[in-house]
């Protein structure tokens, strides 16, 4: 896979390391000449750029034509939208991944055609809110252009749902159980016969105005 990153701060870094072990063809692109010289010293199979990431001219010496991924991770929202747009818009990139430094901008970058809009912010404020509203819940993963996630919980022995088959058990809105793991560590796939335990490991999809009941009827101890 062929993947640009746009700004060289410790964001990249940490991203460049991790993606290191799947072997992916990286090229980074740095304003500052002395973080550009690092990332090439510590990374031998990254490309690295000195120069401007929102630049045609730069972006087409970089081979962005031929890129799966433009990741904008700089300190400035401005840029990271523009060399977004300039990706998907010029050189026809399939992903387009940007960071928001500012909240309040991810609505707009989604409206102006990112792919994929991440805030440092918010998500430490949804693990706050995550921990200190629904403790024992967690989301597991956020269903996109839509209100509904897939939380995991283990089921408390309080519940109504301990005992009760899938098929028989009234889920708050239009839930439903994805997979459950058993305390010896079984999985079981959904079925109507299928009876919930206390301690089960649930997964659940769920609209998130029913995070509050589900916390409520089936997590609270």
């Amino acid at each position: 896979m062929r993947i640009i990153i746009v700004g060289g701060g410790k964001l990249a870094y940490y991203l460049i390391k991790t993606l290191r072990p799947y072997r992916h063809q990286i090229s980074l692109i740095e304003l500052q000449k002395e973080v550009s010289e690092k990332i090439a010293t510590d990374f031998d199979e990254v490309d690295v750029f000195n120069g401007d990431g929102t630049s045609i001219r730069m972006l087409t010496e970089v081979g962005c034509q031929n890129a799966d991924f433009y990741i904008a991770v700089t300190g400035k929202d401005e840029n990271n939208l523009v060399g977004c747009q300039v990706a998907k818009k010029r050189f026809n990139i399939k992903h387009t991944v940007a960071r928001v430094n500012n909240p309040k901008n991810a609505e707009m970058f989604t409206r102006l055609g990112v792919d994929k809009v991440y805030s440092g912010t918010s998500i430490l404020a949804d693990i706050i809110e995550q921990e200190v509203d629904y403790e024992g819940m967690r989301i597991a993963l956020k269903i996109e252009r839509t209100k509904k996630s897939i939380v995991e919980f283990s089921l408390s022995p309080r519940s109504t749902a301990c005992g009760a088959q899938l098929e028989n058990y009234n889920f708050p809105g239009d839930s439903k159980v994805v997979l459950i793991t058993r305390t010896d560590g079984t999985v079981e796939s959904p079925r109507g016969n299928l009876i919930m335990k206390p301690d089960d490991t649930i997964l659940l999809i769920c609209d998130e105005d029913d995070y509050g009941i589900i916390w409520k009827n089936m997590v609270r101890r």
